[in-house]
């Protein structure tokens, strides 16, 4: 498997929670802005921990019931929350990888 470094975005302070990742040119709706290979922590369904509780993912996504929890490399801890979210992820079984795409177009510096 080969991953290529995301050409399209940068990570610079923002006003929501001190760092985001943005665009530096503009993202199609639909396009993968990052592919980030996601490492296990260890954890299945059912157990509690406080560690990187902000930056940790259930595995897989949209299977209606996780079985692990996981933190994804990359940018992927950057990417900032909002009500009106630009961008989205999804597992990706067959790489063990999140893929953060654009869910609508994504101007320069948004």
């Amino acid at each position: 498997m080969r991953i290529d470094a995301p050409t399209k975005i940068y990570v610079a302070d923002s006003p929501i929670h001190g760092l985001g990742v943005f665009a530096k040119e503009e993202i199609l709706e639909g396009e993968i802005i990052e592919v980030c290979p996601v490492i296990n922590m260890g954890m299945t369904f059912g157990e509690t921990s406080h560690i990187l509780i902000d930056y940790r993912f259930n595995w897989p996504q949209g299977s209606g019931q996780w079985t692990k929890q996981v933190v994804a490399t990359g940018f992927s801890m950057l990417y900032n929350h909002s009500d009106n979210f630009n961008a989205n992820w999804r597992s990706n079984l067959d790489t063990n990888c999140f893929e953060f795409y654009a869910t609508k177009n994504i101007k320069p510096d948004e």
